[in-house]
């Protein structure tokens, strides 16, 4: 491989990456910003460059949830005018945010990969959801990233609205943590 990975550390590089790092030596290690149907915008020490993934990598994996995601780590061969590139391989992810895909019982539409932490926001005026957010808590856990609240808009609602929606959500047996936000007032932006 070319890269030393010390500069990607930025990105999110570490220890845990690196010990799983099986490129072949022509390749660099990048990380998926975008994805764009058939070409990934990667971000490397360098800077951002898009690449498409290898015909032979699409020939081996089919489903949906084998191929790169936003903050996926791949294995990348990069032209030589380095905006270009090919990627062979995907690296193991530590986290995931994935979803079932429509209509399909066995396939996972990914979302992103390899994320620490995951703000779920829900505003307390019209959409306050208490079951939906115990959805994505769910997916968010199994995925394996630490989840945290942040319900907005806390200056368009009653203090007594606020905390009965805050008692639903404790009678749920939520306990991750949950931040009430207002732009309007500033609360909460301390703590997000």
């Amino acid at each position: 491989m070319q890269n030393h990975h010390g500069d990607l550390s930025e990105l999110g590089w570490n220890e845990w990456f690196a010990q799983r790092a099986h490129c072949e030596p022509a390749d660099t290690v990048a990380r998926v910003a975008a994805v764009d149907r058939d070409q990934w915008l990667l971000v490397d020490e360098g800077g951002h460059f898009r690449a498409k993934v290898a015909g032979r990598y699409f020939h081996h994996h089919h489903l949906s949830q084998e191929l790169p995601c936003v903050g996926d780590w791949v294995c990348v061969e990069k032209q030589p005018q380095g905006d270009f590139g090919v990627i062979h391989a995907l690296l193991a992810r530590r986290t995931s945010l994935h979803r079932k895909s429509a209509g399909q019982a066995t396939q996972q539409q990914m979302i992103a990969a390899n994320v620490d932490c995951v703000l779920i926001v829900q505003s307390c005026e019209f959409d306050f959801n208490p079951k939906r957010l115990e959805r994505y808590l769910v997916m968010v856990m199994e995925g394996g990233a630490q989840p945290h609240i942040v319900l907005t808009k806390t200056d368009l609602v009653d203090p007594a609205v606020l905390a009965g929606q805050l008692a639903q959500l404790q009678a749920l047996g939520i306990t991750v943590p949950i931040t009430p936000l207002s732009n309007l007032t500033g609360a909460g932006l301390d703590e997000v």
